[in-house]
């Protein structure tokens, strides 16, 4: 099965559920469904040591008005990229696969209605993949990378306005990051840092269209602090502070 193919798979899955609990109330008023698609630009920088870019596609789809817990909005984005890794110590390497989810329960704030509501506060997870398996070459060295994956809680919130643009911001409540640092060598063990420190901010516009559907451009930034310093072999290992960019635009298809 390859990348790709998974990438669907287990986006139609998770979509999927969220779509039987849309339509599989016995209450006479459905929950609605707004669905979207994305492309854009994902850039991710750990200062002097390396950097991710590439192109990814995402899925995106919202769920609200329904009869069990009314006020809460349901938010999912499965985001798949391609992407170059760079390195000023470890050379270069193509293809590396970078899986990302976002799962959001939002709540109107300052005012009882969902439909007429600018703020909005919640809680959110977001897990994150590399697949970085491979081997660069610098300087006649050669060098073996490793999967790493993360699963964070989020404190998100939400500024509407005029039903025109959103900012979106969160402040990172926990997060875990796994490093499978035995995949390069066998006297390493995997490791699990710890992450504490974190903030993200997205602002967007939306364009309608002619036929209700709307496009989304939007430009994202993610921080994250320096984890946790775990030991392993007598040596220290944190997982560094890091900085994303997250350019593109979501098609979002009118409310079913």
């Amino acid at each position: 099965m390859t990348r790709l193919h998974r990438f669907f798979t287990t986006a139609s899955m998770c979509m999927c559920c969220m779509a039987t609990a849309a339509w599989g109330q016995n209450e006479p008023e459905p929950m609605r469904m707004e669905w979207g698609v994305s492309g854009g630009v994902n850039q991710y920088q750990e200062k002097g040591l390396m950097q991710l870019k590439g192109p990814e596609i995402g899925l995106h789809a919202k769920l609200y008005q329904g009869s069990l817990m009314p006020d809460v909005q349901w938010e999912a984005d499965v985001l798949l990229g391609q992407q170059k890794y760079t390195s000023e110590g470890s050379g270069s390497m193509t293809g590396v696969t970078n899986l990302e989810t976002r799962w959001r329960a939002m709540l109107p704030i300052f005012n009882d209605d969902p439909s007429h509501s600018d703020f909005w506060a919640g809680l959110a997870v977001h897990t994150l993949w590399n697949d970085l398996r491979g081997t660069t070459t610098f300087n006649q060295k050669t060098y073996g990378g490793y999967e790493r994956s993360a699963v964070q809680l989020w404190l998100p919130v939400r500024w509407s306005g005029a039903d025109m643009w959103d900012v979106d911001a969160g402040v990172l409540l926990y997060g875990r990051h796994t490093s499978k640092l035995s995949q390069v060598n066998t006297n390493y063990s995997d490791i699990v840092n710890k992450q504490h420190h974190g903030q993200y901010v997205q602002a967007s516009v939306r364009l309608a269209l002619e036929n209700s559907d709307t496009l989304q451009p939007f430009v994202r930034y993610t921080h994250l602090s320096d984890s946790s310093i775990v030991v392993m072999n007598g040596a220290p290992w944190v997982e560094p502070e890091s900085h994303r960019w997250q350019i593109g635009v979501i098609w979002k298809f009118n409310a079913r």
